[in-house]
């Protein structure tokens, strides 16, 4: 499953606070509305460096 808030996976079904960010974890059944992308969000996803600030956080958890 993927916190809401922050999209990171978690493997313990009954984890009710995401690790990561902080932000509780809700767990219903009807899929959540799209918010809006902030801009720091759609500069970071368009020139890529979310993708690489995930894979050397999950690098330094190894």
């Amino acid at each position: 499953m993927k916190c809401s808030n922050c999209d990171t996976d978690y493997s313990d079904s009954n984890q009710t606070i995401c690790e990561y960010c902080g932000s509780e974890l809700v767990k219903d059944s009807k899929p959540q509305a799209l918010r809006p992308t902030s801009k720091i969000n759609q500069f970071l996803n368009e020139t890529g460096l979310k993708d690489l600030y995930q894979k050397i956080k999950k690098s330094l958890k190894e």
